[in-house]
């Protein structure tokens, strides 16, 4: 009964017309000029169709892309996920040329693999001869499953489907994400038809997030007699897996002997549990990154990365880990995925999400999360990229979720004491304050620079009608400290002046001229990141001659539960105007039911950045 039960849904499954063949382009397709469905599409997916072949354990990829403009071109780099390196791929561009169809075929030097984490791979076809007009055509064959199918792309789409035959052999779980709605669905056939394209918005965490798409998760593979294999269904399966991994938790149960004499140095010289964290952490830090992100530590080993000094990013976060753990400090690590990589799927199990660790440390009642990929990072900041999501604390006796959030905000405080000139210039002091993240960002801004006078020379042409004579920085080397910059400037274009009257905006640098939040309506949450605090403060001595017509008002704003607060307090006191301005963002992510009320306060904030100091001559 099984048997005929599956017959008939084969059966069933062929019934359904394939919606595209591979080479067979409808000449209305190889004519268009426009998308109809959107006119300022720079390219249309015309079908993207895949399908699993149960009895042959094969899944077939096929894609058709039509090119309309020249930006559309780098659609001409098609990508395909797989779980295997042995790809088959053939493909073809064709261009109609004087009402006939010329077809190049892409050649082996056009085909490339790469491997995206240890069981997902993506080929790329580099087409050949794409122009405005082209209609590129990609088929991809390999075995097992695709990690992911997507739906929505930043392109329109017209046409996608997707069908995963049962398997007497595969048993997999598949969930659909995202925002578009399927035009059919079924138990094995998913259909999405005049899907518009993805519109990435201001403040979006990762585009990816929010496409719609299947997430494929393979259970096990069983071949009676033949082969069997089981991959992880549930969380306590992974830490499992990698628990007993010879490239993760292998590495941290191992004697690591190579350590040793650093944790007895840092032993004997630092009595406290808070020191040795500090210094061991700086230690690790030495060690340099070299950009590549994983949760396996590198071929070479921990060992080979330390006594280098070079390693990925699971070399040097699990050297953090095991060097703590001979300092006698509670330390685990966290596996997470990184904003780049997008949130791990909170309904799906996936080892190959996983991109990313970092150290998990407990002293007392306080913990720390670290990541020593950074010189420029102090001790509990993470780097923007990991913050993202949930992250999953791996105990030896135990699983944990934890927020991969930070109380640390973006933290800034500028100060102008100026005078006016009578040639219309704001000459006088101006000092800058960096906290947590606004900081960090200056360090590693500054660090790339070839020199002082680089770094001077930026800001200046940054900052329109800047001209800075004097320069001093403090704390810059002490990451654990803010740091303070302090300058002698002339400002000039920042003035508008009539026979008897002069304006000043007060806020001269860093303003919001317009709404970063545009939609009307917004389904994807807004995300900063982190919270931010921006103040601003400016003295200004009258002139003599002058008396002060106009302050900006005093203003105080705050959305519900201060998640976001406004301020503005204007005074004269002994001939100097003060204009005090907060702006203080309070937590990094707002969604939907919040996007009006945020709207409307950046709204008022542009009008209230915009506000005038009026100077009348007496």
């Amino acid at each position: 009964m099984i048997v005929v039960l599956q017959l008939l849904l084969i059966t069933a499954l062929f019934a359904q017309k394939e919606p595209m063949k591979y080479g067979k382009i409808d000449k209305s397709d190889l004519e268009m000029k426009v998308y109809s469905a959107d006119s300022s599409a720079s390219a249309v997916i015309l079908c993207n169709y895949g399908y699993f072949d149960s009895n042959q354990m094969q899944f077939v990829h096929q894609r058709r892309i039509k090119i309309l403009k020249e930006e559309g071109k780098s659609w001409g780099d098609v990508f395909a996920p797989s779980s295997t390196e042995n790809i088959i791929i053939k493909g073809q561009t064709v261009n109609l040329e004087n009402g006939v169809p010329v077809v190049t075929k892409l050649g082996k030097d056009g085909i490339f693999i790469e491997k995206r984490t240890r069981d997902v791979y993506r080929a790329k076809a580099a087409m050949p001869n794409v122009k405005v007009g082209s209609v590129i055509d990609v088929e991809y064959y390999f075995k097992g499953l695709p990690p992911y199918w997507i739906f929505q792309e930043t392109i329109p789409v017209r046409w996608s489907e997707l069908i995963l035959e049962q398997s007497l052999y595969y048993s997999f779980r598949k969930n659909f994400t995202g925002y578009v709605p399927l035009a059919e669905s079924a138990d094995d056939r998913w259909v999405a038809k005049n899907v518009p394209a993805f519109k990435s918005e201001a403040l979006v965490n990762n585009a990816e997030n929010y496409l719609s798409r299947m997430y494929i998760e393979l259970s096990s593979i069983h071949v009676p007699g033949v082969y069997y294999k089981d991959y992880a269904t549930d969380w306590e399966a992974v830490k499992e897996i990698l628990r007993k991994d010879d490239d993760f938790g292998g590495k941290l149960d191992q004697f690591n002997l190579y350590l040793n004499e650093t944790a007895k140095g840092l032993k004997a010289a630092n009595s406290s549990p808070e020191e040795r964290l500090a210094k061991a952490y700086e230690l690790v830090k030495k060690i340099k990154w070299n950009m590549k992100e994983s949760v396996w530590c590198s071929k070479e080993g921990l060992s080979n990365a330390f006594n280098k000094q070079i390693g990925n990013s699971a070399d040097i976060n699990l050297i953090l880990t095991i060097l703590l753990r001979k300092l006698d400090i509670e330390a685990n690590p966290v596996v997470m995925s990184t904003r780049d990589n997008g949130l791990i799927p909170a309904f799906s199990v996936s080892l190959d999400k996983l991109n990313y660790v970092l150290a998990h440390v407990t002293i007392d009642d306080k913990t720390y999360l670290l990541d020593a990929t950074d010189e420029n990072l102090p001790l509990g900041l993470l780097p923007k990229r990991a913050i993202n999501g949930k992250g999953l604390l791996l105990r030896k006796e135990s699983i944990e979720w934890i927020d991969l959030t930070t109380p640390k905000k973006d933290k800034e405080i500028s100060i102008f004491d100026l005078e006016l000139s009578p040639d219309g210039k704001l000459k006088g002091n101006w000092t800058r304050s960096y906290f947590d993240y606004s900081a960090y960002q200056l360090r590693t801004s500054y660090k790339k620079k070839n020199s002082q006078d680089d770094y001077l020379k930026d800001l200046e042409s940054k900052y329109h009608g800047l001209s800075i004579d004097e320069y001093s920085v403090a704390n810059f080397d002490s990451v654990q400290l803010p740091v303070k910059e302090t300058y002698k400037v002339n400002i000039k274009n920042k003035i508008t002046k009539t026979s008897d009257q002069i304006f000043i905006q007060p806020i001269l640098f860093d303003s919001y001229s317009e709404n970063p939040l545009k939609a009307v309506e917004r389904v994807y949450p807004v995300d900063f990141t982190t919270g931010f605090e921006k103040t601003f403060v400016f003295y200004l001595s009258i002139p003599e001659g002058y008396t002060v017509e106009q302050l900006p008002k005093n203003i105080k704003m705050a959305l519900p539960q201060n998640t976001a607060t406004l301020q503005r307090l204007s005074n004269v006191s002994e001939n100097k105007i003060q204009v005090l301005f907060k702006l203080f963002v309070n937590k990094p992510v707002f969604y939907q039911p919040e996007y009006q009320d945020l709207k409307a306060f950046f709204d008022e904030l542009v009008k209230k950045q915009a506000e005038m100091i009026i100077l009348r001559k007496v």
